[in-house]
């Protein structure tokens, strides 16, 4: 007993004198994340507090370009939309990924060849996607085009229209991020060992109960990295929707990270830009922070 005391104390004490070493090979990574992560993001800060005339000149404004946004209409419109956007992706292709997730994981035939095909949507370039997608809703040639124009008896120009401009963004979205939904919660299915399932069936369990007694309890972390990870891309997502819309008609479309790439890179105004993003980050943070007490909720 002695012996295994002194032992352990010993290695105790040799692995606190390797923490200066573990930290000198973590110090190149920790130095790349602060110059790519966190000096833009400060240079965001100092500019949100600043307005840059066409001159070049820089003066200090404080809060006022917030005070500008927060106060637009247009701002709160971009705002529901961006909310809009991640609650109805997230609303629907949630419920599907639990779904094709549980099919993935069974053991059928094809199922290696459907995952490879599964893939694709997500695999696919944004801007590739969007085009295919405008075409899909053409009112002349367009499959969707044409089936909506069969079910309400009229023609539709679907991207003219707000609600169907909108739904079509949301559309793609859901069927874009389906896939790494999908994949990430099968690889947590699949750890879940089949004799719990066994023993839920024997227990009377239909496959409701076992969904929620088992399969999603024992793939909560899967759940909260995709949920985190869905959100943020679809925050963020200014590509797909300019190349669908432009956020037409009107601003009927325009979310967040589209204003944020207009105003920056087509108005030219970089300081309103970095307010918008500054403001679009604190919305990701607040989601962020949802999830997590959330989760903390349910452990307890």
């Amino acid at each position: 007993m002695p012996k295994r005391s002194y032992s352990n104390t010993a290695m105790v004490r040799s692995l606190r004198g390797s923490e200066p070493i573990a930290y000198a090979f973590l110090a190149p990574t920790l130095l790349l994340i602060a110059f790519f992560l966190i000096s833009p993001m400060l240079s965001g800060l100092f500019m949100s507090f600043n307005k840059t005339s066409l001159s070049g000149l820089t003066r200090f404004v404080g809060l006022r370009n917030y005070q500008f946004l927060l106060s637009e209409e247009r701002f709160l419109s971009n705002l529901q939309l961006s909310l809009l956007y991640v609650v109805c992706n997230l609303g629907i292709s949630l419920p599907l990924a639990y779904v094709s997730a549980s099919l993935l994981t069974r053991k059928m035939r094809g199922t290696v060849f459907f995952r490879s095909i599964f893939l694709l949507p997500w695999i696919v370039a944004p801007v590739v996607s969007s085009l295919l997608f405008r075409s899909m809703v053409d009112p002349a040639f367009g499959p969707l085009g044409m089936l909506l124009e069969k079910i309400t008896g009229q023609q539709h120009v679907m991207l003219a229209e707000p609600f169907w401009a909108m739904a079509t963004i949301i559309f793609h979205s859901i069927w874009r991020s389906l896939p790494f939904m999908t994949l990430f919660l099968a690889a947590g299915m699949a750890m879940i060992p089949r004799e719990f399932y066994e023993a839920a069936k024997v227990d009377g369990a239909g496959p409701w109960k076992q969904f929620c007694t088992l399969t999603l309890p024992l793939t909560k972390i899967h759940l909260l990295i995709v949920l985190l990870t869905i959100t943020l891309w679809t925050l963020q997502d200014a590509e797909t929707v300019y190349a669908l819309t432009e956020g037409g008609p009107g601003y009927s479309t325009e979310v967040m990270a589209l204003r944020l790439f207009k105003e920056s890179f087509i108005n030219f105004d970089l300081n309103r830009g970095a307010t918008l993003g500054i403001l679009l980050l604190l919305v990701g943070l607040a989601f962020m922070i949802s999830y997590a007490r959330i989760t903390a909720k349910e452990q307890d």
